[in-house]
């Protein structure tokens, strides 16, 4: 199945910001791309979604969430330094000297984490590993009323690190967990378009990292007959990475599928009939209780949605410099285009 992916769609998606329960900014930019060539809409939780074929058989859900990590603004000091809280899960290590951008009153507003200087660190505060709660950002504020002209409590911001391409196909950038999955679902919306009966709709979920909350209305809403949900996983070439653990996801080897108890066997056997038939390779990826994605609420909506789990191997997740082999996420959007051509 040939395919030309939209590069330039994918920086803009990569490039928004849509930290969790704040995505408008990243789902708008999936939203102006759907209009394109589907129907386009939002709902009351923020998901949005693009449909083709409305009323055909069998209906099929597409999904992968649009939010990332960020932060919300908790306090804001005399000397106009911002305290934080966490919207999804850090590792605060990586948080250090990072800069973010931060949605403001008018606009972007430009920060970076602050601590202090190795030099004036005392020894056991050396050893200790960073808290989120020890950490500030700086805005270049000079007082607290400055900095509350441009932003207030419950400003969200995220990491401001564009993508970037490294060598061998590699993508580095934030976001990429799970903004690709949202590119996915619509990439592989475009390339059947035209070639299925079936509806098929599109979401760009919301509140993914904070409880996979959009995902649950986003099935309720729509009520599939059966579903599929794109996500990244970890990849387990890095050093220190335990394959026991992790799997056997590696970059540039293939997607992965998970099998487990959120996911549907018949569904499962279809992508994997879908794969061998496109020559996509792939790797099978155990979860014994949940997936930790998308699929785990959608699964159990209404009377059970057979759902199944297609992801991407992914390095550092969680950080700034989140790393993906593009060849893994054009083998997504070719296998979920083929299993729902061959529905």
């Amino acid at each position: 199945m040939d395919y030309a992916p939209d590069l330039e769609f994918l920086e803009k998606l990569l490039l928004a910001a849509g930290p969790s329960g704040f995505e408008e900014e990243a789902t708008g930019v999936f939203l102006e791309k759907a209009a394109g060539f589907a129907q386009a809409e939002r709902d009351r939780h923020g998901n949005a979604y693009a449909r083709l074929n409305p009323g055909g058989r069998p209906k099929v859900l597409l999904l992968g969430h649009a939010d990332e990590i960020g932060v919300i603004v908790s306090h804001v000091e005399e000397k106009g330094f911002l305290r934080l809280k966490p919207l999804g899960g850090w590792d605060p290590q990586v948080l250090v000297g990072q800069r973010l951008r931060f949605l403001g009153k008018r606009g972007h507003v430009l920060g970076v984490v602050g601590r202090k200087a190795v030099h004036v660190l005392k020894e056991e505060e050396r050893k200790k590993a960073v808290e989120l709660e020890d950490l500030f950002a700086d805005i270049g504020a000079g007082s607290r009323e400055e900095a509350l002209a441009h932003l207030e409590v419950g400003a969200v911001g995220v990491l401001d690190q564009p993508p970037q391409w490294l060598l061998g196909e590699r993508l580095v950038s934030k976001a990429l967990d799970n903004r690709l999955g949202a590119f996915v679902v619509l990439e592989a919306l475009r390339l059947v378009a035209g070639k299925t009966e079936a509806e098929v709709v599109a979401v760009a979920t919301v509140q993914e990292e904070i409880g996979a909350f959009g995902a649950r209305t986003a099935a309720f809403r729509e009520a599939p007959d059966l579903a599929l949900v794109v996500d990244v996983h970890h990849d387990s070439a890095a050093p220190g990475m335990d394959k026991a653990r992790v799997g056997e996801a590696e970059l540039g080897r293939g997607v992965v599928l998970d099998v487990g108890p959120f996911v549907d066997r018949e569904v499962l056997g279809g992508l994997r009939q879908a794969a061998e038939a496109e020559g996509i390779p792939y790797v099978l990826n155990a979860h014994g209780r949940w997936s930790g994605t998308d699929a785990d609420e959608v699964a159990k909506v209404r009377e059970g949605i057979p759902t199944g789990i297609v992801s991407i191997p992914l390095r550092y997740m969680h950080s700034p410099v989140e790393m993906v082999d593009f060849h893994d996420v054009e083998r997504a959007v070719r296998l979920l285009a083929a299993y729902v051509q061959r529905l």
